[in-house]
């Protein structure tokens, strides 16, 4: 799945590649601007590529949606309500997705991504913890009144569809929202808010009925879904994390300096593995049993055929920084990053 760590306003992906700054957007009118169209969107910053049915939709910044009906040959532009970063992006099949950005934007479609409308912004989400931190009588009450406080100002970073109307966004400092009706309504996550201490929720996975988080100081958190608990998991290290992949009972974690970590108990231990590269891991793709993609800061990618226990070094057509890959169908997988779109070929592997 995707690494989603802020950066700035200018270069999302960054955000994806190297988690140094956390910084808002400050234009006042980003949430009610509409994006920019531009012939060139698809060779700007794009953040997240996910499939909805034949169709690939990518967001990345300055609000920028594009979609391609010919596996990433060609893309078009959607128009999009808002010109903040768009961080992530997920479908419930073929029609209804979501986008998630600065600002703490969430977006839906319900035609596959052509059009979108603004369900949710981070005023919005601060308000609602605000009210359940009250609800509740929570000693994250004060943060949630500095949250109402800032404003607009905190980016979600990660969205997962689950099916059938529901989804979870994720995003800095601890910020996360669920809805279980197509986004009519979305419910804070008060429980990540507090257990994660504030750190920024860079990713996040679905498996079966859990939710499995990571992010920043060595996060790793898990959730059943749309339940109002979330606990830490155990800790492999300290450092940042910027993506997860599931594979049956298999988890990897990945992030700074190459770290990749893997788990056969749903979070509880931990592995390390030997990527062969001391450069971030930014994004990951999982490609048959036992066989997954890895890709660095600098765009090389990494490829296991045996659940991690050796890499072999794939290269891409472009060579820059990658925020998120996707298997195409006919072996190769498309990767999206600093200058749009790139690929790796299919017989790298064979």
């Amino acid at each position: 799945m995707k690494n989603k760590t802020l950066l700035s306003v200018c270069l999302a992906l960054i955000v994806s590649v190297v988690p140094a700054v956390y910084a808002a957007e400050t234009l006042p009118d980003t949430l009610s601007r509409p994006a920019q169209m531009s012939p060139l969107a698809a060779r700007s910053m794009l953040s997240d590529v996910a499939r909805a049915g034949e169709r690939l939709v990518a967001v990345g910044e300055r609000g920028h949606i594009v979609y391609s009906d010919d596996e990433g040959e060609s893309w078009t532009q959607s128009p999009s309500p808002v010109s903040v970063t768009l961080t992530g992006v997920c479908f419930n099949g073929p029609n209804q997705g979501w986008a998630v950005g600065h600002r703490g934007v969430i977006l839906r479609t319900g035609d596959a991504g052509v059009s979108w409308e603004l369900q949710l912004d981070g005023l919005q989400l601060a308000k609602s913890l605000l009210a359940e931190a009250q609800k509740q009588a929570s000693r994250m009450e004060s943060s949630a009144e500095f949250l109402v406080e800032d404003g607009a100002d905190k980016p979600l970073l990660d969205i997962a569809c689950l099916g059938r109307d529901r989804a979870v966004a994720v995003g800095a400092y601890g910020l996360g929202a669920m809805t279980q009706d197509g986004g009519d309504t979305w419910k804070p996550m008060l429980a990540l808010l507090e257990t994660s201490d504030q750190s920024h929720i860079n990713t996040v996975q679905a498996v079966s009925d859990d939710l499995f988080m990571a992010g920043e100081m060595g996060g790793l958190y898990r959730s059943q879904a749309f339940s109002a608990n979330a606990v830490r998991l155990s800790q492999p290290y300290e450092g940042s994390y910027f993506g997860l992949l599931a594979q049956g009972s298999q988890l990897y974690a990945f992030g700074l300096r190459g770290h990749l970590f893997t788990s056969s108990d749903q979070g509880q231990q931990w592995s390390s593995l030997d990527v062969g590269t001391r450069q971030s891991l930014t994004a990951g793709a999982l490609l048959g049993p036992g066989k997954a993609l890895f890709v660095d800061a600098t765009g090389a990618g990494w490829l296991t055929r045996d659940a991690g226990q050796h890499f072999k070094r794939v290269t891409a057509l472009q060579s820059f920084p990658i925020s998120q890959v996707l298997p195409m169908r006919d072996g190769s997988v498309l990767a999206v990053g600093l200058r749009g779109v790139t690929r790796f070929s299919a017989d790298q592997f064979d």
